[in-house]
């Protein structure tokens, strides 16, 4: 039978991974916006929202990536 810490800590973990994945895109996208609106080029709905859907799919690859490194990594560095 699962606890409901279990369910909080789940939905916890699904909150920041979509939350890292929505500000890295929104993020990269505004960003590529401005420079794309700056430079005059015209671009279309399909290019952000590809640009979109990568930039967050990487922060969030990153993000797993840094906090496996973190976690997993450096505690058998520091293992007596």
């Amino acid at each position: 039978m699962l606890s409901s810490a279990d369910l909080h800590l789940e939905r916890a973990l699904f909150l920041a991974v979509f939350i890292i994945f929505l500000g890295v895109g929104f993020l990269c996208t505004l960003i590529t916006f401005i420079i794309n609106f700056l430079q005059k080029k015209e671009k279309n709905g399909k290019y952000y929202l590809l640009l979109f859907t990568i930039s967050g799919l990487l922060g969030v690859v990153l993000t797993a990536f840094y906090v496996y490194m973190i976690l997993f990594e450096q505690a058998q560095t520091y293992r007596p």
